[in-house]
């Protein structure tokens, strides 16, 4: 407010909440519900994430399959090199810096917001699952910040990937010059796409077990089947608690039956856990469970 001192970076920062995971992984469906509640600022897909850690495999001459978490992206491989900008050994110079910079761009999404949302007690929610492979930084940056880690099985994340990237998917529809993925590309790009989602989930699990502040693991495929709980316990999480008439309102509102476009080749395709058997070619299974199986049957998923 005008005339008040301004507000200090470890207190802005404890009012913003990270929401890491992997894209299609329902992160647009739960921003949407959180954003209902007037003391929310939404803040969609900054992608700091996705620039500070590029995917290694996205360059020439790379295979996914010869890469591991300690090296899947650009500033991993790099950080050893002093002269690297983001080198291990000069974090005591630039992780502060990066924290300033992350802070005051929040900090103008929130003041600048059309909505006039930035009154006292508001809380920011970045949804940032295509940066997610940089969680890991990004939370070291954010110390006094919030993490929610949306989980989704990761065979469904691919398979909605590819169903987004396919020729005629929503992506090829609404992004000039993007062409969509061949069937004969088909399974190149579910590894990949495996492989994406294996690295994102291990830098947000690292991020998760290092951080000091608060942090929450909320699963899709439970979200999807009681959403009016676990919506209400990510509200209590965040220190705005609704009531249960609130919750309910909210999420039959943004229940995916009420969604005007659905189906194959929108952006809202299904929402059911377990399409992936139906829809991946048997030897597209096979690649995913080369290289998520491990992960996934540590983490629950049969």
């Amino acid at each position: 407010m005008e005339g008040e001192p301004p507000e200090s970076q470890e207190s802005f920062e404890s009012r913003t909440v990270w929401i890491f995971g992997s894209p299609r992984s329902g992160s647009t469906w739960l921003l949407g519900m959180l954003s209902n509640h007037p003391l929310v600022v939404p803040m969609n897909e900054p992608t700091v994430g996705y620039h500070l850690s590029p995917f290694l495999h996205n360059e020439p001459g790379y295979r996914p399959e010869d890469l591991e978490f300690g090296n899947f992206t650009i500033r991993k491989v790099m950080e050893g090199d002093s002269a690297k900008f983001f080198a291990a050994e000069h974090s005591d110079v630039w992780l502060p810096g990066l924290r300033r910079l992350i802070n005051d761009r929040l900090r103008a999404h929130v003041e600048r917001n059309p909505l006039r949302r930035a009154e006292s007690g508001s809380i920011l929610v970045v949804k940032e699952p295509n940066g997610s492979q940089a969680a890991d930084v990004i939370m070291q940056a954010q110390p006094e910040a919030s993490l929610l880690f949306l989980l989704r099985d990761g065979r469904d994340v691919v398979d909605s990937e590819l169903a987004s990237f396919e020729v005629g998917g929503w992506l090829e529809r609404h992004f000039p010059h993007m062409k969509g993925v061949a069937p004969e590309d088909r399974l190149d790009f579910v590894t990949r796409s495996a492989y994406g989602w294996l690295w994102r989930t291990e830098s947000v699990q690292a991020a998760f077990a290092a951080h000091d502040g608060k942090k929450l693991t909320i699963r899709y495929e439970e979200m999807l089947a009681t959403p009016e709980e676990h919506l209400a316990q990510i509200y209590d999480w965040m220190g705005i608690p609704l009531s249960p008439e609130e919750v309910k309102r909210v999420t039959d509102q943004l229940a995916f039956e009420r969604l005007k476009k659905t189906g194959k080749g929108e952006f809202n395709r299904s929402a059911s856990p377990g399409a992936w058997r139906q829809n991946l070619l048997p030897e597209e299974q096979e690649a995913v469970e080369r290289a998520i199986g491990p992960k996934l049957r540590e983490l629950g998923y049969d």
